[in-house]
């Protein structure tokens, strides 16, 4: 008798397990489909959202007439764009830094060039004021402070140029938005 029901107890313990094992295996391989049908899903949002980035370029750049249905969207894309350069050049402003007219980075105030895109960045002279104060109680000392500030920023940026081997007026060809 004590044989059948340790007999009975230990089938009992083995058909538990083995269901325990089942429902495991089928909720690691539901979660398993469900991560690739995620990870799927977020490709295809990547396609579109690429897509979406095409058509913006190309309606922008005039190669293809714009759908009545895209204006809102486009109009709405275009003032997050102009809002979110603002900000930059507020944080750029905030850290004394400035923002490249190119590729829209925060960069420092003293480079010539974007560290990001290579793109020709003036540097850019501090007020007047704040290099000479006795410019701001004579009017005349600030007029001569600031042409000499523009003198020694162009002397630098021709330096900076010089020494990257290529000529101001080269680099500034170079850096014209295309119409």
């Amino acid at each position: 008798m004590a044989e059948d029901f340790f007999g009975e107890l230990g089938k009992s313990i083995s058909r538990a397990t083995q269901q325990a094992v089942d429902k495991t295996s089928v909720f690691i391989e539901r979660t398993k489909i469900t991560a690739q049908i995620s990870g799927e899903q977020k490709e295809i949002d990547k396609l579109y959202q690429r897509i979406g980035e095409i058509v913006y370029r190309k309606v922008k750049m005039g190669e293809m007439e714009s759908d009545p249905e895209f204006a809102p969207i486009i109009h709405d894309i275009d003032a997050h764009t102009n809002q979110v350069t603002t900000y930059k050049k507020t944080l750029a402003d905030v850290r004394k830094m400035k923002v490249c007219e190119s590729c829209g980075s925060v960069i420092a105030m003293d480079v010539a060039f974007c560290p990001k895109c290579g793109a020709p960045a003036p540097i850019v002279p501090q007020s007047p004021a704040v290099q000479n104060p006795a410019a701001v109680q004579n009017p005349a000392a600030q007029n001569m402070s600031a042409a000499q500030d523009l003198n020694a920023t162009k002397c630098n940026e021709n330096n900076l140029y010089e020494a990257a081997g290529q000529s101001q007026d080269a680099s500034v060809q170079g850096s014209e938005p295309e119409e």
